[in-house]
């Protein structure tokens, strides 16, 4: 009885021991699994980490790429800014040189180039419009020249037939440009002062066969009889920084001039003493270059001894479209000179 007891109890145990053991294995193959899921979990937090630090960090970078290439825009659009301005401003200077006579008062020392009946003084001889081919005033190369900068006019003291050579104390006429009466007629009305005088004579001188002289502008000329070109020019210019010492002075030079009335087509004229529109007109050039006034070149301003017929009616007076070449080389010079103010 004894021995089946122990029998009993001996395969009780072996059964508890059993179990205890099965127990045992189960509950570790439990723990290895949650192990691997925990660290399947982890490691999947860690990807996660990284991925998600993957992800700021290309964040950062497209950012940086797209802030640089904002920055890049900006620039380009900086430049372009400044380049538009730029073309502006030149614009603007172009438009200045254009406007900046605008306003200002214009006096014409001339000859018959230069009249227009009811533009001229009463003691003044017209040449225009009851000779030539002009038939408005709109056509003179003066009128063209108020029209494009805005000037105004103060006195256009032209008149046909006078030369600068003369008897500078002659009163009473004005058939000499240098005479102290010729002078004063470049006030406008009440006495108003020209800001402008632009000198535009010389042609009778040549076509009278007055000698040129050799005064380069820089000799003192003596009130009187003047009986060479190059001292009356002198003279004028002198007599004109003293009575309009604020008024910016432009000498023009001649313009080719045919043998008129005598030779189709025209033929250059030479004066009896052998000299040319070229030779009054680089005296002109002197003279005025050594008292630092403009020149204004009209013998190479387009008008030719081969389109004389074109550009004028006998071989010296303008038709319109001399008067335009004529107009477009004073704006030229005008223009370029800036202010249009004393430069002196």
């Amino acid at each position: 009885m004894r021995g089946q007891i122990k029998r009993q109890m001996s395969k009780r145990m072996c059964i508890v021991l059993c179990v205890c053991l099965l127990c045992a294995g189960l509950a570790g193959c439990g723990a290895g699994e949650n192990g691997a899921e925990a660290n399947e979990e982890a490691a999947g937090e860690s990807s996660r980490t990284d991925t998600a630090t993957v992800v700021e960090t290309d964040d950062e970078t497209d950012q940086e790429t797209v802030t640089a290439e904002q920055g890049g825009e900006s620039q380009a659009g900086e430049t372009e800014t400044e380049e538009v301005t730029n073309v502006s401003e030149t614009a603007e200077t172009s438009d200045g040189e254009n406007t900046s006579l605008q306003g200002l008062s214009l006096s014409i020392l001339g000859d018959s180039l230069s009249t227009y009946e009811g533009w001229i003084p009463s003691e003044c001889t017209n040449f225009f419009p009851m000779n030539g081919e002009l038939t408005d005033v709109s056509e003179t190369w003066w009128m063209q020249l108020l029209a494009h900068t805005e000037m105004e006019l103060c006195s256009n003291n032209s008149s046909a037939g006078c030369t600068c050579a003369g008897d500078s104390l002659y009163m009473g006429e004005v058939k000499y440009g240098c005479s102290t009466d010729r002078i004063s007629l470049l006030t406008g009305s009440q006495g108003k002062m020209p800001d402008i005088i632009i000198v535009f004579m010389g042609t009778n001188d040549l076509l009278k066969g007055v000698p040129l002289g050799d005064n380069d502008g820089t000799r003192l000329v003596e009130e009187g009889e003047i009986d060479n070109f190059s001292d009356a020019y002198t003279l004028i210019l002198d007599k004109l920084a003293s009575e309009y010492p604020m008024a910016q002075v432009y000498c023009c030079g001649l313009h080719p001039v045919g043998d008129w009335g005598t030779k189709q087509p025209f033929e250059l004229l030479i004066n009896y003493d052998g000299l040319t529109a070229e030779d009054y007109s680089k005296q002109i050039e002197l003279i005025a270059g050594n008292k630092g006034i403009p020149y204004i070149d009209l013998y190479h301003c387009g008008i030719e001894v081969d389109n004389l017929q074109q550009m004028t009616s006998d071989g010296v007076h303008y038709t319109p479209l001399g008067m335009s070449y004529v107009k477009e080389a004073v704006l030229q010079c005008m223009t370029s000179e800036g202010e249009g103010t004393n430069n002196k």
